[in-house]
């Protein structure tokens, strides 16, 4: 009885290994994953910049700014 007692706990012993590894891989895993997100989403957008050619009536002054407003006549 008692070699089945020692037999059971190391195997016990070994599985418990085997768990706190796949542990440590998965915790690490989620870190990774985790920087890799968080570096993509700070990476710098790219620029979009668009040209317009905007004309006004009687040769009036027409300003287009960035944010989508045309002003015309000033």
């Amino acid at each position: 009885m008692d070699n089945f007692a020692t037999e059971i706990l190391h195997e016990l012993k070994i599985e418990a290994k085997r768990r706190f590894i796949l542990l440590l891989i998965t915790v690490s895993l989620l870190f990774i994953s985790n920087v890799a997100w968080l570096i993509a989403w700070n990476l710098p957008e790219e620029e979009v910049t668009e040209s317009y050619e905007l004309t006004g009536e009687d040769s009036a002054n027409v300003v287009y700014n960035g944010e989508g407003e045309v002003n015309i006549g000033e």
